[in-house]
């Protein structure tokens, strides 16, 4: 896969994150507990997994396979399905957004702590210090992102805890996709994840929630974006570096501040604007390191 095809896959896959956001967002607004959302999105999608790996599951799972990918799914699905979703009741679906555009430095630093197989370029670098740049300016407002309302520290420091755990899964999806069977490693993962969050949801004493016509589709959007999203990102990451494909959290910013500022009034910023020219000019840098490593 060439570098621009991958920046194809990831513009796609950003979008589509940006309205993961949104949807999550607009269901706590219509006072739908988080712990129910993100438990039967999660389910949901788990099964409807099942439906489709079951079989290559069933055949090809070893006691190996099956601890890499419970660590993955508890790396990507469980901590981000968790901590983003208590994340926004603090702070918006845009702000959010942003703080999911650091994963590229956090992976960067997770990357040259146990991946050393990969390389990382002076010009890669760069193009994470920019992008971070421009998430410490837009930080530094001090804004929510909600009208007279939220918690910037601590929706900040469970959207940062989510991000951690996102961007350690990208190295070992990266690693473990090289051997493991897709549909195995796959299910595996949100399995785990599922089980979990189940076991959560009953130790936290969730319910079951009614849900009426609108909230149910928009639950169904969601599984849908993480079914579509996941699947795309998995073939992705397998035929690029890791680091490189998390450049899809910098296009994930300016879908989830727009469509946020659209449909849910959220509050945008002046200091929105420098900050994603400086988000373009890092993804603009990054594909070019990619490019000229293949060439």
């Amino acid at each position: 896969m060439s570098p621009y095809a991958g920046l194809r896959n990831i513009v796609l896959i950003g979008f589509l994150f940006g309205f993961h956001g949104l949807l999550n967002r607009s269901l706590l607004i219509d006072n739908v507990s988080e712990i129910f959302i993100v438990t039967a999105r999660i389910t949901i999608v788990t099964v409807l997994l099942g439906i489709y790996c079951g079989k290559e599951f069933l055949r090809e799972i070893s006691l190996n396979f099956f601890l890499k990918g419970s660590l993955t799914g508890t790396l990507a699905i469980f901590i981000p399905g968790w901590t983003f979703i208590y994340a926004l009741k603090n702070i918006s679906s845009g702000l959010q957004s942003i703080f999911i555009s650091t994963i590229p430095l956090f992976t960067v630093f997770w990357v040259l702590l146990l991946f050393k197989e990969e390389k990382i370029t002076r010009l890669k670098i760069i193009s994470v210090l920019i992008g971070l740049v421009g998430l410490i300016i837009l930080f530094m407002s001090g804004a929510t992102g909600l009208s007279g309302e939220g918690d910037l520290l601590t929706g900040g420091i469970l959207a940062l805890v989510g991000v951690q755990g996102l961007a350690l899964s990208n190295i070992t999806n990266k690693k473990d996709s090289q051997y493991i069977p897709a549909k195995t490693y796959l299910f595996t993962q949100w399995l785990c994840g599922s089980i979990i969050s189940i076991v959560l949801f009953f130790a936290l004493g969730g319910e079951i929630e009614p849900l009426n016509s609108s909230a149910n589709l928009r639950l169904m959007g969601l599984v849908f974006i993480d079914i579509f999203n996941y699947s795309l990102f998995f073939y992705t990451i397998k035929r690029l570096s890791a680091t490189f494909t998390t450049m899809v959290d910098y296009v994930v910013p300016i879908t989830g501040i727009t469509l946020g500022y659209i449909f849910l009034d959220e509050i945008v910023n002046n200091v929105f604007y420098p900050t994603l020219l400086l988000i373009f000019v890092s993804l603009y840098l990054a594909v070019k390191d990619e490019a000229n490593n293949l060439s």
